[in-house]
């Protein structure tokens, strides 16, 4: 199934699309490398859009893209994913590095949501709508 999205904004290193208005498509730069500064700068800016949207969101977050990510960073997503904003999140995990990279951060992290990976972003979608439904 073909998934249609709006494209609505971005952050200095992030694109934000959206599917049925509350899923959050988050796809970084080719070759991006996560920081704690960038990981702030996405946090607040996915947490502004559920605030803004007055009910919880799932998030679909592309990591194909992803070279890197460290610690801190890690710790700025996990502790950012407040369930009162936010009922799931699907991680695409397309190459090797990104689902080591997946798999590392749903190791060490503790969310508060439902968090799995997947491999594309139809089936992020297809797995936060029925969450939604459950």
């Amino acid at each position: 199934m073909t998934y249609k999205l709006k494209k609505i904004g971005n952050t200095f290193n992030t694109e934000y699309s959206t599917y049925d208005f509350d899923i959050l498509v988050v796809v970084p730069t080719p070759g991006y490398k996560d920081n704690v500064e960038a990981a702030r700068s996405n946090m607040e800016w996915q947490q502004a859009f559920a605030r803004n949207l007055g009910r919880k969101c799932g998030l679909v977050v592309v990591l194909n893209n992803l070279l890197s990510q460290d610690a801190e960073s890690r710790k700025v997503y996990s502790e950012g994913m407040l369930p009162d904003l936010f009922y799931g999140s699907a991680l695409v995990v397309g190459n090797p590095l990104s689902r080591a990279i997946g798999s590392f951060f749903i190791g060490l992290s503790k969310p508060a949501v439902p968090l799995t990976l997947v491999s594309s972003i139809e089936d992020g979608i297809a797995w936060l709508e029925n969450i939604k439904k459950g």
